[in-house]
Protein backbone atom coordinates (compact mmCIF):
# COMPACT_ATOMS: atom_id res chain seq x y z
CA UNK A 1 0.00 0.00 0.00
CA UNK A 2 2.84 2.38 0.91
CA UNK A 3 4.54 1.76 -2.44
CA UNK A 4 1.27 2.41 -4.25
CA UNK A 5 0.80 5.74 -2.45
CA UNK A 6 4.35 6.79 -3.34
CA UNK A 7 3.72 5.87 -6.97
CA UNK A 8 0.45 7.81 -6.96
CA UNK A 9 2.18 10.87 -5.49
CA UNK A 10 4.83 10.68 -8.21
CA UNK A 11 2.13 10.50 -10.88
CA UNK A 12 0.28 13.40 -9.30
CA UNK A 13 3.38 15.61 -9.28
CA UNK A 14 4.12 14.61 -12.85
CA UNK A 15 0.53 15.33 -13.85
CA UNK A 16 0.52 18.80 -12.28
CA UNK A 17 3.75 19.64 -14.09
CA UNK A 18 2.73 18.48 -17.52
CA UNK A 19 -0.62 19.93 -18.55
CA UNK A 20 0.92 21.84 -21.47
CA UNK A 21 4.52 20.62 -21.52
CA UNK A 22 6.62 18.31 -23.71
CA UNK A 23 9.55 16.03 -22.71
CA UNK A 24 12.26 17.62 -20.54
CA UNK A 25 16.01 17.15 -20.92
CA UNK A 26 18.45 19.12 -18.73
CA UNK A 27 20.53 21.86 -20.29
CA UNK A 28 24.25 22.27 -19.69
CA UNK A 29 24.44 23.94 -16.27
CA UNK A 30 27.61 25.83 -17.26
CA UNK A 31 25.63 27.69 -19.91
CA UNK A 32 22.67 28.55 -17.69
CA UNK A 33 22.07 31.91 -16.01
CA UNK A 34 21.46 31.88 -12.25
CA UNK A 35 17.79 32.78 -12.71
CA UNK A 36 15.40 33.89 -15.49
CA UNK A 37 16.67 36.98 -17.30
CA UNK A 38 13.35 38.79 -16.87
CA UNK A 39 10.61 38.03 -14.35
CA UNK A 40 7.27 36.77 -15.64
CA UNK A 41 5.67 39.33 -13.37
CA UNK A 42 2.76 41.77 -13.64
CA UNK A 43 1.54 44.30 -11.08
CA UNK A 44 -2.21 44.60 -10.39
CA UNK A 45 -3.53 48.00 -9.35
CA UNK A 46 -6.75 50.00 -9.29
CA UNK A 47 -10.39 49.21 -8.59
CA UNK A 48 -10.16 49.93 -4.86
CA UNK A 49 -6.92 48.06 -4.11
CA UNK A 50 -5.01 49.83 -1.35
CA UNK A 51 -1.75 48.10 -2.22
CA UNK A 52 -0.53 46.40 -5.42
CA UNK A 53 -0.83 42.66 -5.98
CA UNK A 54 0.98 40.49 -8.53
CA UNK A 55 0.50 37.92 -11.27
CA UNK A 56 3.46 35.57 -11.71
CA UNK A 57 3.93 33.11 -14.56
CA UNK A 58 5.55 29.78 -13.71
CA UNK A 59 6.69 26.88 -15.86
CA UNK A 60 5.93 24.01 -13.43
CA UNK A 61 9.61 22.95 -13.31
CA UNK A 62 12.42 23.86 -10.97
CA UNK A 63 15.95 22.99 -12.12
CA UNK A 64 18.79 25.26 -13.20
CA UNK A 65 17.68 28.89 -13.67
CA UNK A 66 14.12 27.80 -12.91
CA UNK A 67 15.15 26.93 -9.37
CA UNK A 68 15.58 30.56 -8.32
CA UNK A 69 13.26 33.50 -8.80
CA UNK A 70 14.42 36.63 -10.57
CA UNK A 71 15.28 39.14 -7.78
CA UNK A 72 12.32 41.36 -8.72
CA UNK A 73 9.91 38.42 -8.54
CA UNK A 74 11.49 37.37 -5.25
CA UNK A 75 10.94 40.87 -3.85
CA UNK A 76 7.29 40.84 -4.91
CA UNK A 77 6.84 37.41 -3.34
CA UNK A 78 8.38 38.59 -0.07
CA UNK A 79 5.99 41.57 -0.06
CA UNK A 80 2.90 39.44 -0.44
CA UNK A 81 0.51 38.49 2.34
CA UNK A 82 -1.08 35.61 0.44
CA UNK A 83 0.36 33.16 -2.11
CA UNK A 84 -1.97 31.47 -4.59
CA UNK A 85 -0.90 28.59 -6.82
CA UNK A 86 -3.13 26.91 -9.40
CA UNK A 87 -3.98 24.12 -6.95
CA UNK A 88 -2.83 23.50 -3.37
CA UNK A 89 0.62 21.95 -3.03
CA UNK A 90 0.16 20.51 0.44
CA UNK A 91 0.57 16.81 1.12
CA UNK A 92 -3.01 16.39 2.31
CA UNK A 93 -4.42 17.61 -1.01
CA UNK A 94 -2.11 15.38 -3.03
CA UNK A 95 -3.14 12.28 -1.12
CA UNK A 96 -6.83 13.22 -1.16
CA UNK A 97 -7.11 13.39 -4.94
CA UNK A 98 -5.22 10.22 -5.85
CA UNK A 99 -8.51 8.41 -6.45
CA UNK A 100 -9.17 10.75 -9.38
CA UNK A 101 -6.21 9.14 -11.13
CA UNK A 102 -7.50 5.56 -10.82
CA UNK A 103 -9.63 3.86 -13.46
CA UNK A 104 -13.30 3.25 -12.69
CA UNK A 105 -14.12 1.01 -15.70
CA UNK A 106 -12.83 -2.30 -14.26
CA UNK A 107 -10.14 -2.40 -16.95
CA UNK A 108 -6.39 -2.10 -16.83
CA UNK A 109 -4.66 0.56 -18.89
CA UNK A 110 -3.40 -2.02 -21.39
CA UNK A 111 -6.84 -3.61 -21.75
CA UNK A 112 -8.12 -0.20 -22.79
CA UNK A 113 -5.33 1.02 -25.07
CA UNK A 114 -4.40 -2.31 -26.70
CA UNK A 115 -1.06 -4.02 -27.31
CA UNK A 116 0.12 -1.77 -30.15
CA UNK A 117 -0.12 1.46 -28.17
CA UNK A 118 1.12 -0.33 -25.05
CA UNK A 119 4.31 -1.26 -26.91
CA UNK A 120 4.73 2.32 -28.13
CA UNK A 121 4.32 3.64 -24.59
CA UNK A 122 6.86 1.17 -23.26
CA UNK A 123 9.34 2.24 -25.94
CA UNK A 124 9.12 5.80 -24.63
CA UNK A 125 9.29 4.65 -21.01
CA UNK A 126 12.44 2.66 -21.73
CA UNK A 127 13.96 5.62 -23.56
CA UNK A 128 13.58 7.47 -20.26
CA UNK A 129 14.90 4.56 -18.19
CA UNK A 130 15.54 1.02 -19.52
CA UNK A 131 14.14 -0.43 -16.28
CA UNK A 132 10.71 1.15 -16.76
CA UNK A 133 7.63 -0.61 -18.13
CA UNK A 134 3.91 0.03 -18.10
CA UNK A 135 3.13 -2.18 -15.07
CA UNK A 136 2.99 0.60 -12.42
CA UNK A 137 0.56 2.55 -14.62
CA UNK A 138 -1.95 -0.26 -15.11
CA UNK A 139 -4.51 1.10 -12.58
CA UNK A 140 -4.29 4.62 -14.02
CA UNK A 141 -6.76 6.40 -16.28
CA UNK A 142 -5.57 6.76 -19.86
CA UNK A 143 -5.31 10.55 -19.63
CA UNK A 144 -3.01 10.19 -16.61
CA UNK A 145 -0.57 8.21 -18.73
CA UNK A 146 -0.86 10.79 -21.52
CA UNK A 147 0.00 13.78 -19.35
CA UNK A 148 2.47 12.02 -17.03
CA UNK A 149 4.69 10.46 -19.68
CA UNK A 150 6.30 13.65 -21.03
CA UNK A 151 7.38 14.82 -17.56
CA UNK A 152 8.38 11.47 -16.10
CA UNK A 153 12.11 11.92 -16.68
CA UNK A 154 12.15 15.19 -14.74
CA UNK A 155 10.09 13.71 -11.92
CA UNK A 156 12.28 10.62 -11.59
CA UNK A 157 15.27 12.96 -11.34
CA UNK A 158 13.66 14.62 -8.33
CA UNK A 159 12.48 17.81 -10.01
CA UNK A 160 10.32 20.01 -7.81
CA UNK A 161 8.12 22.52 -9.57
CA UNK A 162 8.49 26.25 -9.12
CA UNK A 163 4.92 26.27 -7.81
CA UNK A 164 5.66 23.70 -5.10
CA UNK A 165 8.81 25.58 -4.07
CA UNK A 166 6.85 28.82 -3.74
CA UNK A 167 4.22 27.07 -1.63
CA UNK A 168 6.87 25.63 0.67
CA UNK A 169 8.58 29.04 1.00
CA UNK A 170 5.25 30.68 1.83
CA UNK A 171 4.57 28.12 4.55
CA UNK A 172 8.05 28.60 6.01
CA UNK A 173 7.50 32.38 6.04
CA UNK A 174 4.09 31.81 7.66
CA UNK A 175 2.31 33.50 4.78
CA UNK A 176 -1.28 32.64 4.00
CA UNK A 177 -1.60 30.05 1.21
CA UNK A 178 -4.55 29.50 -1.09
CA UNK A 179 -5.29 28.28 -4.60
CA UNK A 180 -6.91 29.68 -7.74
CA UNK A 181 -8.50 26.33 -8.61
CA UNK A 182 -9.16 23.09 -6.76
CA UNK A 183 -7.30 19.91 -7.59
CA UNK A 184 -10.62 18.17 -8.19
CA UNK A 185 -11.83 20.76 -10.70
CA UNK A 186 -8.51 20.92 -12.56
CA UNK A 187 -8.10 17.16 -12.88
CA UNK A 188 -11.80 16.78 -13.62
CA UNK A 189 -11.23 18.60 -16.91
CA UNK A 190 -9.49 15.51 -18.26
CA UNK A 191 -12.43 13.30 -17.34
CA UNK A 192 -14.55 15.33 -19.76
CA UNK A 193 -12.76 13.53 -22.59
CA UNK A 194 -14.17 10.07 -23.29
CA UNK A 195 -11.97 6.98 -23.38
CA UNK A 196 -11.56 7.02 -27.15
CA UNK A 197 -10.41 10.63 -26.99
CA UNK A 198 -8.03 9.87 -24.13
CA UNK A 199 -6.47 7.07 -26.18
CA UNK A 200 -5.96 9.52 -29.06
CA UNK A 201 -4.32 12.01 -26.67
CA UNK A 202 -1.97 9.29 -25.44
CA UNK A 203 -1.18 8.21 -29.00
CA UNK A 204 -0.40 11.82 -29.97
CA UNK A 205 1.84 12.23 -26.91
CA UNK A 206 3.80 9.12 -27.87
CA UNK A 207 4.04 10.24 -31.50
CA UNK A 208 5.44 13.65 -30.58
CA UNK A 209 7.94 12.14 -28.16
CA UNK A 210 9.10 9.67 -30.79
CA UNK A 211 9.47 12.42 -33.40
CA UNK A 212 11.49 14.55 -30.97
CA UNK A 213 13.85 11.65 -30.25
CA UNK A 214 14.32 10.91 -33.95
CA UNK A 215 15.07 14.56 -34.71
CA UNK A 216 17.30 14.89 -31.63
CA UNK A 217 15.05 17.78 -30.72
CA UNK A 218 14.38 18.94 -27.19
CA UNK A 219 11.03 20.72 -27.29
CA UNK A 220 10.98 21.14 -23.53
CA UNK A 221 14.34 22.87 -23.51
CA UNK A 222 13.16 25.24 -26.23
CA UNK A 223 10.20 26.17 -24.02
CA UNK A 224 12.46 26.52 -20.98
CA UNK A 225 14.77 28.83 -22.94
CA UNK A 226 11.78 30.95 -23.94
CA UNK A 227 10.75 31.18 -20.29
CA UNK A 228 14.26 32.03 -19.09
CA UNK A 229 14.44 34.81 -21.69
CA UNK A 230 11.42 36.40 -20.05
CA UNK A 231 9.82 37.09 -23.43
CA UNK A 232 6.08 36.46 -23.21
CA UNK A 233 5.71 36.32 -26.99
CA UNK A 234 8.32 33.55 -27.14
CA UNK A 235 6.38 31.53 -24.56
CA UNK A 236 3.16 32.00 -26.53
CA UNK A 237 4.86 30.99 -29.77
CA UNK A 238 6.16 27.73 -28.31
CA UNK A 239 2.88 26.89 -26.61
CA UNK A 240 0.93 27.53 -29.80
CA UNK A 241 3.38 25.36 -31.72
CA UNK A 242 2.80 22.45 -29.34
CA UNK A 243 -0.97 22.79 -29.48
CA UNK A 244 -0.85 23.10 -33.28
CA UNK A 245 0.86 19.70 -33.47
CA UNK A 246 -2.10 18.20 -31.60
CA UNK A 247 -4.62 20.00 -33.78
CA UNK A 248 -3.32 18.72 -37.11
CA UNK A 249 -5.15 16.43 -39.49
CA UNK A 250 -7.86 14.04 -38.33
CA UNK A 251 -7.53 15.12 -34.68
CA UNK A 252 -7.92 18.84 -35.32
CA UNK A 253 -11.26 19.15 -33.51
CA UNK A 254 -9.99 17.24 -30.49
CA UNK A 255 -6.82 19.34 -30.32
CA UNK A 256 -8.79 22.57 -30.47
CA UNK A 257 -11.22 21.36 -27.79
CA UNK A 258 -8.30 20.28 -25.61
CA UNK A 259 -6.80 23.78 -25.94
CA UNK A 260 -10.17 25.41 -25.23
CA UNK A 261 -10.84 23.45 -22.04
CA UNK A 262 -7.35 23.46 -20.58
CA UNK A 263 -6.31 27.02 -21.44
CA UNK A 264 -8.95 29.38 -22.86
CA UNK A 265 -11.83 28.40 -20.54
CA UNK A 266 -9.56 28.22 -17.50
CA UNK A 267 -8.12 31.69 -18.21
CA UNK A 268 -11.62 33.08 -17.89
CA UNK A 269 -12.57 31.18 -14.74
CA UNK A 270 -9.20 31.78 -13.08
CA UNK A 271 -9.51 35.53 -13.76
CA UNK A 272 -12.95 35.51 -12.12
CA UNK A 273 -11.51 33.81 -9.04
CA UNK A 274 -8.57 36.22 -8.88
CA UNK A 275 -10.90 39.22 -9.15
CA UNK A 276 -13.02 37.88 -6.30
CA UNK A 277 -9.97 37.33 -4.09
CA UNK A 278 -8.79 40.87 -4.78
CA UNK A 279 -12.23 42.37 -4.08
CA UNK A 280 -12.67 40.40 -0.86
CA UNK A 281 -9.39 41.60 0.68
CA UNK A 282 -8.24 44.75 -1.17
CA UNK A 283 -5.85 45.73 1.63
CA UNK A 284 -3.74 42.59 1.22
CA UNK A 285 -0.92 41.97 -1.24
CA UNK A 286 -1.80 38.88 -3.29
CA UNK A 287 0.73 36.88 -5.31
CA UNK A 288 -1.02 34.73 -7.93
CA UNK A 289 1.30 32.09 -9.44
CA UNK A 290 0.06 30.12 -12.46
CA UNK A 291 1.52 28.65 -15.63
CA UNK A 292 3.03 31.38 -17.83
CA UNK A 293 0.79 30.34 -20.74
CA UNK A 294 -2.19 31.70 -18.78
CA UNK A 295 -0.71 35.21 -19.00
CA UNK A 296 0.45 35.07 -22.64
CA UNK A 297 -1.42 36.24 -25.72
CA UNK A 298 -4.05 38.87 -26.39
CA UNK A 299 -6.71 36.88 -24.53
CA UNK A 300 -5.46 35.68 -21.15
CA UNK A 301 -5.97 36.13 -17.43
CA UNK A 302 -4.43 39.59 -17.85
CA UNK A 303 -6.91 40.75 -20.48
CA UNK A 304 -9.88 39.40 -18.51
CA UNK A 305 -8.78 41.33 -15.42
CA UNK A 306 -8.26 44.49 -17.47
CA UNK A 307 -11.83 44.19 -18.74
CA UNK A 308 -12.96 44.14 -15.11
CA UNK A 309 -11.23 47.46 -14.49
CA UNK A 310 -7.86 46.47 -13.06
CA UNK A 311 -4.63 48.05 -14.28
CA UNK A 312 -2.12 45.33 -15.22
CA UNK A 313 1.52 46.43 -15.75
CA UNK A 314 4.40 44.18 -16.82
CA UNK A 315 7.50 44.42 -14.62
CA UNK A 316 10.57 43.43 -16.65
CA UNK A 317 13.50 44.56 -14.47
Amino acid sequence: MRHRLCRMKLLFRSLCASVFLLPFLSANAAEEPAHPLKPMLWKIEGKGLTKPSYLFGTIHLGSGPLGKLHPTAEKAFQECDVLYTEIPSDEKTQLAITQQLVRKDNKTLVQSIGEKLKNQVETELQAINPALDITPFQPMKTWVMAVSLPMLKAQLAGEESMDATLWKSAEEAEKQTDSIETAASQLGLFDQFNEEEQIILLGETVRLMKEDRAAKKDSMQILIDAYVSGEVDAIKKEMDKGIAEMAKGEHKELGERFYQKLLTDRDRSMAETIAKKLADTPAKCHFFAAGAAHFAGDVSIRSHLEKQGYKITRIEK
